[in-house]
């Protein structure tokens, strides 16, 4: 019995080591597709992708095609290719159907083409592969536009219990708060997401206002001008600084 589980395991290396040998150079112009894709030449990238992508192996074992996909999808994506984004996302999520990257990847893609109810469904269908926060983050922004509050609240606060790093749900938390005029709430929120990045001129922005509305306009004032350090051109900032000078002048 022990000859043949070492037997196993002899067979199971070399299956791996003729996969390596076999895909090396495959993963070499990989590599190079990728410098080209951190250059920013998208077009570059993608022709070195479509000389290695042999679809005939994506269901290969030990295939370098989901590597290759899935970064042809993010090259796409740079290029507005919305069809070929979709594809290679999709033919990610078949070859490696225990992979949530896709799905994430895929619903921000929708999400940011303003096609909010096919990022909800990739979203929905990713929690069924893992219970991914930023997927919870990712319906939760897509309730915050629809103006369900008390929907997009919960699904923060979802997010916020599984990974309590992730600042910029602290911050859409903070928002959908303050639009719930839970302004106490949204500050704390926003206190925290400040914490964990301190130097986010959004963050900063927003956790002045919420100081603000709360009548606080010397810490109102901290804030929006910590923010104006960090983006001096972003014309919100410059109003609020405006508009939280006043306020402070006009109870003076």
């Amino acid at each position: 019995m022990k000859s043949t589980k070492t037997g196993i395991c002899i067979k199971g290396l070399l299956s791996l080591i003729m996969a390596l040998v076999i895909y090396a150079p495959v993963m070499a112009s990989y590599e190079d597709a990728l410098k080209l894709y951190q250059e920013k030449d998208y077009a570059g990238s993608l022709k070195i992708l479509a000389e290695e992508l042999n679809p005939a192996e994506d269901m290969t074992p030990d295939s370098p095609n989901y590597n290759l996909r899935y970064l042809a999808a993010h090259c796409h994506w740079k290029l507005g290719n919305t069809q070929s984004v979709i594809a290679h996302f999709q033919k990610c999520m078949q070859i490696k159907k225990e992979a949530v990257e896709p799905y994430i990847d895929l619903s921000f893609f929708a999400y940011d083409i303003k096609d909010y109810g096919y990022s909800e469904t990739i979203a929905s269908r990713g929690l069924k592969v893992s219970n991914e926060p930023l997927l919870y983050y990712l319906l939760g922004k897509i309730a915050l536009i629809r103006k369900n509050y008390w929907r997009a609240k919960a699904l923060f606060e979802k997010v916020n219990s599984l990974n309590p790093e992730l600042y910029i749900s602290y911050n859409a938390l903070g928002i959908t708060l303050m639009n719930l005029k839970k302004y106490s709430e949204a500050n704390t929120a926003f206190s925290v997401a400040i914490a964990l990045r301190p130097q986010s001129p959004e963050i900063l922005n927003n956790l002045a206002r919420s100081y603000e509305v709360l009548g606080n306009y010397q810490k109102a004032k901290e804030y929006i001008e910590k923010a104006k350090s960090f983006s001096s051109d972003n014309s919100v900032i410059q109003d609020n600084l405006l508009n939280i000078n006043t306020h402070q002048q006009d109870i003076q």
